[in-house]
C-alpha cells in the first residue's frame, strides 16, 4: 500500500473540467448513443403495469390537464399522488402533459440525465486519479440501463447523485468558484429529495450527525459539508411547508413510507418482504391474509391510511421480529441481486443484476481493508460521500425495496473503489526468484 502523502490534491487530474479530455467526448457520446436507441427501440405507447401511469397522471394534474383515459383515472381515484411521490420528476413530465408533446421525447431526456451522470463521475473519476476507462464502465452498466425505455425517475436520481458528487468534491479540491459549487451541489441535493422523498431522510440524518460532529471537530471540511447539507434542507422547505398545510404534519415528506414498512413487518409464510398494490391483495389468492387489514383502510384518507399501515408494522415488529430479520435479509438480496421475492420462481433474470453488483460488491468489500489501515490516503470528501452511500443504502432496507434504491448509489462506490484501488493499493507480481545452483 501507497503511503499517504502519495496522494496530492494537485495531482493532473485536479483541474479537470466537465468534457475537458477528448476521449470523455467519444465515450459521452458513444453512450448517448446507445441509451437513445435503447429509449427508441425499447418504448411502449402503453404505458406499463407499474409507476409510468402514476408519474404522467401527476404532471398531468400539475399542468392543469384532464385526462380521459380509464388507466389514469384509476391512479388518480385510488392514492393522491402529490402526498405518494415527490413532485421533482413530474415537474419535469408536466411541459410535456401541457403541450401535448409526445411522451418518447419525455423519454429519451432519461437518455440526456444518465449521458449527463457518466460526464459528472467521469469527471470525478478523472479529478482524483487521471483515468477515464472507469465512466464508460459505469456507463454500461446494466441495471441502470433497464429503466431507461420507462417514464421514470430513475435515470434523473443517478444524474442528481453524481452531480452533487461532482461539485461536493469540487469544494475540497479548489477555493475558486466555492459559491458556485456549494449552490450546485445544495440544489442536486434538495432535487434529489424531491425526486425521490426517501433522500429527505437521508439528508435529516447525515445534517444531525453533522452537527453532532460539528462540537467534537471543528474542522473547515465539517463546516462545509454543515453548510451544503442546511443549505439542500432550506430549498425543501416551501415542499415541506406545503405538506405541512396539507397534512398538519412537520417534517412529512410522503405518504408512501408506511405501505413499504408493513410488507417489510408481514410474518406470513412464503413472504420475504416484497410489496404489494391494494389490487395485488384483492386478487391473488396467496395474499388473502391480509385481505382483513386492507379492508379497514379503504375509507381513511390518505395520511390516515399511512399512519395505519405504520402502526401495523409496528405491531408486526414487535410480535415477530424473526420474521422481520428474515425479511430484512431478503430485502437486501433484493435491493443488490433483485432477489428473492415473495412467492415467485426463480428466473434467469436474476443473472442481470446478480453479474454486475457481485463484482462491485466484492470490489467495494475488497477496497475496505486499505482505506481503514490507510485513512489519511483517502480525502474527507471521499469518506464522506462513502457515509452518504452507506446510509442511503442502510435506511432503504429498512422498508420494501427493489434494486432501484440501490443503482443511484453505484456511482459513488465506483468512484470510491476506482480511488483506493488506484491511489491507496499498489498490486504487483514480485520477480521471479532465481534458480539456485544444483
Amino acid at each position: 500500500m501507497l503511503p499517504a502523502t502519495t496522494y496530492s490534491r494537485t495531482s493532473p487530474g485536479s483541474q479537470a473540467v466537465l468534457g475537458s479530455v477528448p476521449r470523455q467526448y467519444v465515450f459521452l457520446l458513444a453512450l448517448l448513443v446507445v441509451y437513445a436507441s435503447i429509449v427508441v427501440l425499447a418504448s411502449s405507447p402503453v404505458f406499463d403495469g407499474g409507476d409510468e401511469g402514476g408519474y404522467v397522471a401527476y404532471a398531468m394534474r400539475i399542468a392543469g390537464v384532464h385526462e380521459t383515459s380509464q388507466d389514469l383515472r384509476l391512479w388518480w381515484g385510488a392514492q393522491d399522488l402529490r402526498y405518494w411521490w415527490g413532485p421533482g420528476y413530474p415537474l419535469i413530465l408536466a411541459p410535456f402533459a401541457f403541450f401535448g408533446w409526445p411522451w418518447l421525447a419525455a423519454k429519451l431526456l432519461n437518455a440526456l440525465f444518465l449521458a449527463g451522470a457518466m460526464a459528472y463521475a467521469g469527471a470525478v473519476v478523472y479529478r482524483y486519479t487521471s483515468g477515464s476507462v472507469v465512466m464508460l464502465s459505469m456507463g454500461l452498466y446494466p441495471p441502470m440501463m433497464r429503466s431507461l425505455p420507462s417514464l421514470n425517475p430513475e435515470s434523473l436520481t443517478v444524474l442528481l447523485v453524481c452531480g452533487f458528487m461532482f461539485h461536493f468534491c469540487a469544494l475540497f479540491q479548489s477555493t475558486r468558484r466555492f459559491r458556485l459549487h456549494l449552490l450546485a451541489a445544495s440544489i442536486c441535493l434538495a432535487y434529489l429529495a424531491l425526486a425521490k422523498i426517501f433522500f429527505g431522510y437521508v439528508i435529516a440524518t447525515i445534517l444531525i450527525f453533522l452537527l453532532v460532529l460539528r462540537l467534537w471537530q471543528r474542522t473547515p471540511a465539517v463546516g462545509t459539508a454543515l453548510k451544503l447539507f442546511l443549505l439542500g434542507l432550506l430549498w425543501c422547505v416551501p415542499y415541506l411547508a406545503y405538506m405541512y398545510s396539507a397534512t398538519g404534519k412537520v417534517f412529512y415528506w410522503g405518504t408512501s413510507g408506511g405501505m413499504s414498512l408493513y410488507w417489510m413487518s408481514t410474518p406470513y409464510p412464503g413472504e420475504y418482504g416484497s410489496w404489494y398494490s391494494g389490487d395485488q391483495v384483492r386478487e391473488r389468492p396467496e395474499l388473502a391474509p391480509h385481505r382483513e387489514f386492507f379492508a379497514t383502510l379503504e375509507r381513511l384518507s390518505d395520511v390516515q391510511r399511512d399512519d395505519a399501515f405504520k402502526r401495523k408494522a409496528l405491531d408486526n415488529l414487535a410480535h415477530h421480529p424473526k420474521e422481520y430479520a428474515r425479511n430484512w435479509a431478503a430485502n437486501v438480496g433484493r435491493m443488490l441481486f433483485s432477489y428473492p421475492f415473495s412467492f415467485a420462481a426463480q428466473s434467469l433474470s436474476t443473472y442481470f443484476y446478480l453479474a454486475p453488483n457481485i463484482f462491485i460488491v466484492a470490489l467495494f468489500l475488497g477496497s475496505l481493508i486499505p482505506a481503514v489501515l490507510r485513512p489519511q490516503a483517502v480525502p474527507f470528501e471521499l469518506w464522506f460521500l462513502l457515509a452518504f452511500a452507506l446510509i442511503a443504502l442502510a435506511g432503504s432496507t429498512l422498508v420494501s425495496g427493489y434494486d432501484r434504491q440501490f443503482r443511484p448509489l453505484v456511482p459513488i462506490l465506483c468512484v470510491w473503489v476506482t480511488f483506493v484501488f488506484v491511489r491507496v493499493l499498489r498490486i504487483e507480481l514480485r520477480p521471479w526468484p532465481p534458480e539456485e545452483n544444483s
